[in-house]
C-alpha cells in the first residue's frame, strides 16, 4: 500500500494549511491534555503518568492527564475526535479501542477517523487470573469446572473490549462455556477477584504479579501476541504453551489526535514521544512494571494501526463480535 494512502487511512490530511506547520517545531505552546480512557490506578494510567513527567521535561510545557473511563473508551475518544487539530488534545490509550470499534461499543474507526501519531507495541502480556479461594489451580481446572456446569463460572472482562476478545478466543479454543460478565477496569477486576464476586478475569500481567506475590490471586497463564512465555513473567505458561493455540492477542499503546493534524506537527509530536519512550530511565521504569514498550516512527505507526485494525476485525468476526 502506498505511503499516501496509508496516511489518508490514518487521518493525516496533507491539504491542511501551513498555519500549524509553521509552528510545529515550537509545539507545544501551551499545556497539553492527554485524554486517557481509564481509571486512575490501572496499567494504562500508570504508564501515561510515567511518560507525562518526562514529556514535560522534554517539551517544556505541562501535560495534564484527564481520565475519562466511561463508555468503554468512547467518551474519551470523542473528546479527542472533536478537538481542534492543534496537537494540544491527544488520546493516550491502547489497541483495545480497535476492539471497541469492531464490537460496536464505539462507532468511529480509530485507524481512519483520527490522526495516528504513534504506536508503541507492548512486550508484556495479559494474565488469566482467579481468586485465591476458588479451588482452581490451572487453566484445565477452570475449563473442566465450566464444562461441568455451563454458565456457572464467571469470567470478568470489559464487555466488547480487548479482554472480551481474549476470553472469546479461549472459549473457542477450549469449548468452555464461561459466563462473561462486565467487570470494569483492571483495578475493579482485582477487587472483584479478591472479594469472590467473580471466579476469573483477564487482567494486565504486571499488575496481577503484585497480587499473586501477595497471595491475593492466582495467575493461571498469560495471553500475548506471541506463542512464547512473557519474559517478564517467566514462571507462568502462555495459553499457546498450554495447548490453546489460537489464544494470542497483542497490545499496543497508541497516541492519536484529531483527524486533520498537520503532518509536520504530527512528526514533531511523534519525535517528542519517541525521545521519552527511548529514554533509558523510562525504559527501566517500564521494565519494572513488566511493560516493555518499543516505539515506532510515524510511517511505521500508520502501517501498524492499519494492519491491527484489519486483524482485529477478522478476530471479531471469528468469535461473533463483529460490528
Amino acid at each position: 500500500m502506498a505511503a499516501l494512502s496509508l496516511a489518508a487511512m490514518a487521518g493525516i490530511d496533507a491539504t491542511v494549511g501551513p498555519a500549524f506547520a509553521a509552528g510545529a517545531k515550537d509545539w507545544p505552546t501551551r499545556p497539553v491534555k492527554l485524554i486517557v480512557p481509564a481509571k486512575p490506578g490501572g496499567g494504562t494510567d500508570a504508564v501515561v503518568r510515567i511518560l507525562a513527567t518526562k514529556l514535560e521535561t522534554v517539551a517544556g510545557r505541562p501535560f495534564a492527564i484527564v481520565n475519562q473511563p466511561t463508555g468503554g473508551g468512547s467518551v474519551a475518544a470523542e473528546t479527542v475526535r472533536a478537538a481542534r487539530p492543534d496537537g494540544n488534545t491527544l488520546l493516550f490509550y491502547h489497541s483495545g479501542l480497535l476492539s471497541s470499534y469492531h464490537s460496536g461499543v464505539y462507532s468511529h474507526n480509530p485507524a481512519t477517523e483520527f490522526t495516528t501519531i504513534a504506536m508503541m507495541p507492548v512486550g508484556g502480556s495479559q494474565a488469566l487470573a482467579v481468586g485465591p479461594d476458588v479451588g482452581i489451580d490451572s487453566v484445565e481446572d477452570l475449563v473442566t469446572k465450566a464444562k461441568a456446569a455451563p454458565d456457572s463460572v464467571t469470567m470478568g472482562v470489559q464487555l466488547k473490549g480487548a479482554s472480551h476478545f481474549m476470553a472469546g478466543l479461549l472459549m473457542r479454543d477450549s469449548g468452555a462455556p464461561f459466563r462473561l460478565v462486565e467487570a470494569g477496569s483492571d483495578a475493579d477486576k482485582f477487587t472483584a477477584l479478591q472479594g469472590g464476586n467473580i471466579d476469573a478475569a483477564i487482567v494486565n500481567t504486571s499488575g496481577a504479579l503484585q497480587y499473586a506475590e501477595a497471595g491475593k490471586l492466582k495467575i493461571l497463564g498469560t495471553v500475548t501476541g506471541r506463542p512464547e512465555r512473557d519474559p517478564g513473567a517467566p514462571d507462568y505458561p502462555s495459553m499457546v504453551e498450554l495447548g490453546f493455540k489460537n489464544t494470542m492477542y497483542g497490545f499496543d499503546f497508541m497516541v492519536l489526535g484529531p483527524k486533520g493534524l498537520d503532518p509536520g506537527l504530527t512528526d514533531r509530536i511523534n519525535a517528542v514521544f519517541g525521545e521519552v519512550i527511548n529514554d533509558p530511565a523510562i525504559q527501566e521504569q517500564l521494565a519494572k512494571m513488566n511493560l516493555p514498550i518499543s516505539f515506532m516512527d510515524r510511517d511505521a505507526s500508520v502501517e501498524r494501526i492499519v494492519a491491527s485494525e484489519k486483524t482485529i476485525g477478522e478476530v471479531a468476526a471469528e468469535i461473533g463480535l463483529k460490528n
